[in-house]
């Protein structure tokens, strides 16, 4: 017969459990980490004589103690996984917090961009390699339909040289606020000396010159006049502008990220449209995959629950109706609706004050469902979802989810919360109706 040591049955406890351990979940909840008294409680063996193992496990270079209350000990080679060479016997909980935010601030930007890995990969590799291009990036053109995201993946392309170096500012500027002045958008741009036109009372700097060494970003471009084009191409040929009304040449380094709903060759010069080396093409919310679909509209209702902290949970079908419609506005106008239903479930609440919204078809403006019916989706999960998490439950477990809930709280005696929440999706027996 096979008989095990205290010190190997020890260890084999902590391996297995150690197998659940990342970093972001042992810090939330201690997941994959364990304690001398829950080793003590699982071999029924005193603790002090548990300790003593569990220290020479550490000093054998097996194991890691991590130093908190109470003390956490993990498998060296599984915390190795994470955090390389910089694995210590003995590690503080605040070593891993550092880390962890260390590796955050090494994460691309892009990853922030549902698609990243999907349906916008071909676009991020463009991005990447435009603004890796020395010295100061390419010059980048970004096509979508309004709401597909051009600014948003403006700003993680901004980002992304910003985790590689570059050190410039961004610069913003919308065409489409000054259509009617083109004097002023120009002034804006460029900026002016006094006395260039009315109003011109004293020096002014452009976005141009306050962008230098950075990115430039020209949201809706299309409304940007010949001239300005004009003014464009010359300052990305030569590095060189003028202020509006001066006759000193002033030099810019710089990246110009533009943005437009419009065909290109409909509405830009094509002498501008010859130094606009990268062109990056955004699909609609109707040309993503379904997963990225719902990952869209989980991320939208978790930034509302955020925005209001609090729970949020969606019923099935209003999602199954969610990723039928066809958004002329794509992302913006499905963000304004989740709005729009979040809003309704807050007033209703209000008076309540339940810590969480129910989201149901209830909510929403009759308008959508028949637009809804020629294309159906399934989608049989509730969303639960919080500020800090989102997790999707199958419709038939829903009721046994709400009753653990239920209980874990009366244990607490805080029970008020679920009463009110059985009471609309129980009978009064407590039965599943």
């Amino acid at each position: 017969m096979f008989y095990m040591t205290n010190k190997e049955k020890i260890y084999n406890i902590i391996v297995e459990k150690s197998k659940e351990f990342d970093i972001q979940n042992f810090l939330i909840s201690r997941k994959g980490g364990i304690t001398t008294e829950e080793v003590a409680q699982l071999l029924k063996m005193a603790r002090p004589n548990v300790s003593f193992i569990l220290n020479h496990l550490v000093r054998e270079g097996k194991i890691v103690k991590i130093i908190s209350k109470p003390v956490y000990y993990i498998e060296k080679n599984r915390l190795a996984y994470f955090l390389g060479n910089k694995v210590k016997e003995e590690m503080l909980l605040r070593d891993l917090i550092d880390f962890l935010n260390l590796r955050k601030e090494k994460e691309c930007a892009f990853e922030n961009i549902i698609g990243h890995d999907g349906s916008l990969k071909g676009q991020i590799e463009q991005a990447k390699a435009a603004v890796l291009y020395p010295p100061y990036g390419l010059h980048t053109l970004i096509i979508g339909p309004p709401g597909s995201g051009k600014s948003f993946f403006a700003e993680m392309m901004y980002k992304f040289s910003l985790q590689n170096g570059r050190v410039g500012p961004l610069e913003v500027l919308n065409c489409a606020d000054y259509y009617n002045n083109p004097q002023l958008l120009m002034s804006h741009l460029f900026g002016h000396v006094k006395g260039a036109y009315t109003g011109a009372d004293v020096d002014k700097i452009g976005l141009v010159e306050k962008a230098d060494k950075g990115i430039l970003f020209l949201d809706e471009v299309h409304r940007l006049p010949p001239e300005g084009q004009e003014m464009l191409f010359y300052l990305i040929d030569k590095g060189v502008y003028r202020r509006l009304g001066d006759t000193v040449e002033r030099t810019a380094n710089l990246m110009i990220v533009a943005a437009t709903t419009e065909k290109p060759d409909s509405f830009l010069l094509k002498t501008f449209m010859r130094r606009i080396p990268v062109i990056i093409q955004l699909p609609s919310f109707d040309g993503r995959p379904l997963n990225e679909k719902i990952e869209i509209i989980v991320y939208l209702f978790k930034e509302e629950a955020k925005r209001l902290n609090l729970n949020i949970i969606v019923h099935p079908e209003l999602i199954s109706l969610l990723l039928s419609l066809q958004y002329e506005g794509n992302i913006g106008e499905l963000k304004s609706i989740i709005q729009l239903l979040c809003s309704k479930a807050f007033l209703m609440n209000y008076e309540t004050k339940r810590n969480f919204l129910k989201i149901d078809l209830t909510l929403l403006p009759s308008v959508y469902f028949n637009v809804g019916k020629s294309k159906t989706i399934n989608f049989d999960k509730f969303l639960i979802i919080s500020s800090e998490i989102e997790r999707e439950i199958d419709k038939y477990d829903f009721y046994e989810f709400i009753a653990m809930k239920y209980n874990e709280l009366k244990e607490k005696g805080i029970v008020e919360i679920f009463e009110i929440m059985l009471g609309d999706n129980f009978g009064k027996n407590g039965n599943h109706p």
